[in-house]
């Protein structure tokens, strides 16, 4: 069995935690310090297209929000910190998008015991996105032969796509029972992820430093 280090399970604790943390905590600070460290993350994974969505995402709902709270709420207070628990919330979905391979999370998630019926359903799911892209295209190619045009807004479109998943279960049923899944049967993985303790530690002082700032006031 091979053993891989990887941060993903313990990353995706500490999203979970801190998106916990700003939807019921009032702090100006947390959300500031959860959005320069998504920042920082972003740059050393060089990932420059979630760092321009960081900040072109959020910004209409988080002026919207600062402005209507100013104009019809309680003051500027609870508007900078709407405001900033927009970004916030922003960057931890792009710490996830880009910082979490989420197959990945799902085997990890298998090894911790849970139900793997749920967790290769997801999987099929996944792996299964870009073969229904590709049928909706040929959807679309086979109508503009007959001299229809297909949009996002055609019920025919979703009503054909479901037809050809539906069809197409008895083959993920096979690809499934092929790669080692049966009901009820333990299935020993060819991979064993783990977390190595300086990862823990790390996220452990991260998570230490977010909290405290909830207590310091401005």
């Amino acid at each position: 069995m091979n053993l891989i280090k990887t941060n993903t399970l313990n990353l995706t604790a500490l999203i979970f935690l801190f998106t916990l943390e700003i939807s019921f905590m009032k702090s100006l600070l947390l959300n500031a310090f959860i959005v320069l460290l998504t920042f920082f993350y972003l740059i050393k994974r060089k990932k420059w297209i979630g760092l321009i969505g960081l900040f072109l995402l959020p910004l209409i709902p988080a002026v919207s929000t600062y402005w209507s709270v100013m104009v019809h709420g309680s003051g500027s207070a609870d508007a900078w910190l709407l405001f900033s628990r927009t970004f916030a919330f922003a960057a931890l979905g792009m710490m996830f998008a880009f910082g979490i391979e989420l197959e990945e999370l799902l085997l990890i998630l298998e090894q911790k015991k849970v139900p793997t019926s749920f967790i290769y359903g997801i999987l099929v799911v996944l792996n299964a996105v870009p073969e229904i892209k590709n049928e909706i295209q040929d959807l679309k190619n086979a109508s503009l032969l007959r001299g229809k045009r297909l949009t996002v807004f055609s019920p025919l479109l979703y009503l054909k796509t479901i037809f050809v998943a539906f069809n197409w279960r008895n083959h993920y049923t096979e690809a499934i029972k092929s790669r080692g899944y049966e009901d009820n049967v333990k299935r020993k993985p060819s991979k064993e992820y783990v977390t190595p303790k300086s990862y823990i530690l790390a996220s452990t002082m991260i998570f230490i430093i977010g909290n405290s700032l909830i207590f310091i006031t401005i």
